[in-house]
């Protein structure tokens, strides 16, 4: 039996801050989300929703009203991919920890098809968001397998099982960037590696190597990957050759790689500590914005604006230029575990518990609209 994120999370002991709702027996709820074609999806344990991120309007979800999600009922975690016509989700059995992907049509929401199918072995958990280059849908497991689907039918073009490294299978969390002809996956097992988005060869003469597991979404940006991990760094990585070209030592695990602002990247850590650094790792703010419970989400920026969610509910405005508060809003009992995205001139976060399924703010941090469980 596979194992489920509830189940990991647990064998983690929760130093992640990803604390289970025990009493109620309910798995966790992990968010993800994705902006597509002026609409925003929502992958929200039970249900995956189209959401007019303007008014809040929900378009569609998934499972019906009616509840029939043939072979793709259970719950779930991974944004979504956004291509062309359809919707592609991953759908987990909670109970097993076993995983299909799911074709919807971006229209209506309805079930298009189901890799793999109902009378084929399903297959292991899904963590790691799904990506798209337009043409295949890319996916990452939590046993170690990569695969690219053709997302108008959901038929594979190529699976790679990622070679293991003395850990056992490299166990996949972490969002894959795309950029050429290169997939870059992070691992579970510390490492970083590239594959060829056609064929899924290996393409580095070997993987990058850091100092903990890598389980966050990975940041592209030109010739520089960027990876946080457990052993409390940020790594620059080249792309071409999968070689360090600086760390950055921050106070805790970083979870997620960095926002992107100019010649500014913009990274939390779980201690709660936010910087703003230069293209060689130097910090640039006098000191760093201290939230107030652990940054596992990557900040978002807009303009000259930084938007921190941190783990204890509160979503942050900062000032880009030097780092310094301008206003924050409590969302708990809500959890803010999940990247906040911009869309329509709103600010959207998905609390893992609490009342809300979604809150969508104004750029100053007023309440737009709120979608209730």
């Amino acid at each position: 039996m596979r194992m489920s994120l509830r189940n990991i999370l647990k064998g983690l002991g929760m130093l992640t801050g990803v604390v289970l709702a025990a009493c109620s027996g309910a798995p966790p709820n992990w968010p993800g989300m994705q902006v597509g074609d002026q609409t925003l999806y929502v992958a929200d344990l039970d249900h995956v929703l189209a959401v007019d991120p303007q008014s809040g309007q929900e378009r569609w979800r998934f499972p019906p009203k009616d509840g029939n999600a043939g072979a793709c009922g259970g719950v779930y975690h991974a944004a979504p991919a956004v291509v062309a016509e359809r919707v592609v989700i991953a759908a987990e059995n909670p109970g097993t920890g076993e995983s299909r992907l799911c074709g919807l049509d971006r229209e209506s929401g309805a079930l298009q098809w189901v890799y793999p199918p109902a009378e084929q072995p399903p297959l292991g958990p899904i963590f790691a968001g799904l990506i798209s280059d337009g043409t295949q849908v890319f996916a990452g497991t939590g046993d170690g397998w990569v695969i690219a689907l053709d997302p108008e039918t959901g038929q594979p073009r190529w699976r790679t099982r990622l070679p293991e490294a003395g850990r056992g299978a490299a166990r996949i969390w972490s969002t894959p960037v795309l950029s050429g002809t290169l997939l870059v996956v992070g691992t579970m097992d510390h490492r970083l590696l590239a594959l060829d988005r056609e064929s899924g060869v290996l393409r580095w003469p070997a993987p990058f190597q850091a100092g903990g597991a890598i389980a966050g979404a990975l940041t592209l940006d030109g010739e520089i990957l960027y990876a946080g991990a457990f052993d409390d760094h940020l790594y620059a990585v080249d792309l071409y050759s999968g070689q360090e070209r600086w760390r950055f030592r921050a106070s805790h695990w970083v979870w997620d790689g960095p926002a992107v602002a100019g010649d500014r990247l913009i990274v939390g850590d779980m201690s709660g500590k936010v910087w703003a650094l230069d293209r060689q790792g130097r910090p640039l703010w006098a000191q760093p914005f201290q939230a107030n419970g652990p940054v596992r989400a990557r900040p978002l920026v807009v303009e000259d604006r930084v938007y921190v969610a941190d783990e204890a509910g509160w979503l942050h405005l900062l000032n880009l230029a030097d780092g310094t508060k301008v206003k924050s809003v409590n969302l708990a009992p809500g959890r803010l575990l999940t990247s906040p995205v911009a869309a329509a001139d709103r600010i959207v976060v998905a609390p893992t518990g609490g009342p809300s399924r979604v809150v969508a703010f104004h750029p100053d941090l007023r309440e737009a609209w709120k979608l209730a469980r």
